[in-house]
């Protein structure tokens, strides 16, 4: 198949967590009974990891017509609770979350002609959580 070079290009956006499972001792509260605790939804990680295989299928799926990548952004520090950003951060290499412009350049990458050969990637931004 030739290369279209009008062909499309989509940028899938998971999570962390659609690469590792949630560690639910950071969403809960001290002194509440486990089984009455906030936790991360199973549903959140299912579709996640889903958009995952959705990725490296379309990338083989449209070869040469349509690139498919996905990004894997850890969490924002966004106003939350400092004891959830103290518990997150500390299980992050970089020891802290992410600030909300640190994603654009990487889209910008992926949704550009500079990344022409990439397809089917994975990438994950998220300060080396995953890498533990």
């Amino acid at each position: 198949m030739s290369e279209n070079s009008m062909g499309g290009n989509i940028v899938n956006i998971s999570s962390d967590l659609g690469l590792i499972s949630p560690d639910q001792r950071i969403y809960g509260t001290p002194g509440v009974p486990a089984e009455l605790n906030a936790v991360k939804p199973v549903s959140y990680s299912v579709i996640k990891s889903g958009l995952l295989g959705l990725t490296r299928y379309l990338a083989t799926y449209w070869p040469g017509r349509v690139r498919c990548n996905a990004i894997c952004p850890g969490g924002i520090e966004l106003d939350q609770d400092p004891e959830f950003i103290e518990k997150l951060s500390s299980r992050i290499p970089m020891g802290r979350m992410a600030k909300p412009d640190e994603y654009g350049a990487t889209m910008v990458y992926l949704m550009s002609t500079a990344s022409s050969y990439l397809n089917g990637a994975i990438i994950p931004i998220d300060g080396g959580r995953t890498a533990w």
